[in-house]
């Protein structure tokens, strides 16, 4: 598949699909899911990024993440990969990398889409039968965002806090919104958005970041793309 150059801009979030190589399994056991959030905690701490929403499946996870800068992404997706390979290969007594190649991202219009993708990460499990109610499922954020239970990984986005003045307000308007929004429609638009490295966003929004950074934000039917010298320096 096509892929544009990865679209990074300063306090603009983006999600992110990080996969196991051949779809493998790398998160096995309770134990593996602790060490990558270990690795993701410690990674944040070092970078300027802030996560919002993440799920950890068994063969990949999802982050809705907001950096800084396209260096601080880089960093601390690299320390957090290369973290969880070095645990993983140890346990496993193996070499070589278990990621299938590099992540995939693209960045959301926060304004017009932000919960969408909050839902998107969060529905994962249940769209797995995996579990029936999201609220069994421990390796995510959904009981911090819809049930106020404090998870460290988790900087909470200025349009989360606008929800309430309280955790209990916030957590409550988190699950009215969670429950009525219905992104069917929008699911497969996300995913392909994703994979392909392009914006998600209405029309205005692909128009504002076009100029931002002097390029285009979608690939063309036939997957090409302009690139420019201003793009070099926001793409990763």
């Amino acid at each position: 598949m096509a892929r544009l150059s990865r679209i990074v801009v300063p306090d603009q979030s983006l999600h992110i699909i990080h996969r196991g190589n051949n779809r493998q399994n790398i998160f096995e056991s309770g134990d593996d899911m602790l060490r990558i959030k270990e690795d993701i905690e410690l990674s944040l701490s070092k970078s300027n990024c802030y996560l919002h929403a993440y799920v950890i499946m068994t063969n990949h996870f999802h982050l809705l993440i907001t950096p800084k800068t396209k260096e601080q992404l880089a960093k601390f997706m690299q320390s957090m990969a290369n973290r969880y390979v070095r645990y993983f290969n140890a346990k496993h007594q193996r070499t070589g990398t278990i990621w299938e190649g590099r992540y995939k991202s693209c960045l959301v219009d926060s304004d017009q889409y932000l919960f969408t993708l909050y839902k998107y990460i969060e529905m994962n499990p249940v769209k797995a039968s995996m579990v029936k109610d999201i609220a069994d499922y421990e390796w995510s954020s959904y009981r911090h965002n819809a049930l106020g239970q404090t998870d460290k990984l988790i900087t909470e986005h200025q349009l989360f806090k606008d929800l309430g003045a309280t955790a209990e307000e916030r957590s409550e308007s988190y699950r009215e919104i969670f429950g009525a929004l219905n992104i069917a429609k929008q699911e497969s638009q996300i995913t392909e958005a994703t994979m392909r490295g392009e914006v998600y966003g209405s029309d205005g929004f692909h128009s504002k970041i076009s100029k931002l950074i002097s390029r285009t934000t979608k690939l063309s039917s036939h997957g090409g793309d302009r690139k420019s010298e201003t793009y070099t320096n926001q793409s990763g």
